[in-house]
């Protein structure tokens, strides 16, 4: 499907057709962050533990559109800064040794930047200028996980983040651009880290985004 998707955004972006018109805007979103997350605790067999976790993230994101004719329109969105999409620390006691006995908190962060979406939007005018339309995108980018144990050392991975968003929305032409209200959707791929002694922790993570944006024709 990815690829699909893919070979559809690429074969649109180079069409030569006389009517494409291009867009570039600013979009503020909000966004419900929820992850579930799991981890196995030293790898034994008997300590599993699961959480799930939701924020509340206000962010901005710049696009640029192209409206290949009256029903299609194609897009990059970026958002150009480092945001924390994860974040949870569970308690453990940790047996070493003749018996000693140490407690403490095990940690894990997900730090995501160069977040890109890649997107189509079919559309429908509606009412004079105002159109409903439907959003079909990948998201790509990249995070940084790390993971923090009391029985292991420490330990940041580097991992690439694949996503599929989904959306609906209602947008209004005007005389410099348009104005865009969109609800969306967006799966993420698994993403997990393991410690030196085989803590691993996985994080699935989606989110749910109200987002305005304004943009001008060029």
């Amino acid at each position: 499907m990815k690829k699909l998707v893919l070979s559809i955004i690429f074969l649109l972006g180079f069409s030569t057709t006389s009517y494409a018109a291009g867009s570039a805007g600013f979009t503020v979103s909000l966004a419900d962050v929820k992850s579930d997350v799991s981890d196995d605790i030293d790898s034994n067999g008997t300590t599993d533990t699961t959480k799930s976790l939701s924020n509340d993230v206000v962010f901005g994101s710049i696009f640029l559109e192209r409206a290949v004719n009256d029903n299609m329109s194609i897009g990059i969105d970026f958002i150009p800064f480092e945001a924390e999409f994860e974040s949870r620390s569970t308690s453990q006691a940790s047996i070493k040794g003749a018996g000693t006995s140490t407690t403490g908190t095990n940690k894990g962060t997900a730090d995501v930047s160069n977040h890109l979406t890649f997107y189509i939007q079919p559309q429908r005018e509606i009412n004079d200028g105002l159109k409903v339309f439907g959003t079909l995108g990948l998201v790509r980018a990249d995070v940084e996980s790390k993971v923090q144990s009391i029985s292991s050392t420490d330990k940041t991975v580097d991992q690439d983040l694949d996503g599929l968003k989904l959306g609906l929305g209602l947008k209004k032409e005007t005389d410099f651009g348009f104005v865009k209200l969109e609800y969306s959707q967006t799966d993420y791929d698994d993403i997990s880290a393991t410690t030196s002694n085989n803590t691993k922790v996985t994080a699935d993570i989606d989110t749910n985004i109200l987002a305005l944006s304004v943009a001008r024709n060029f």
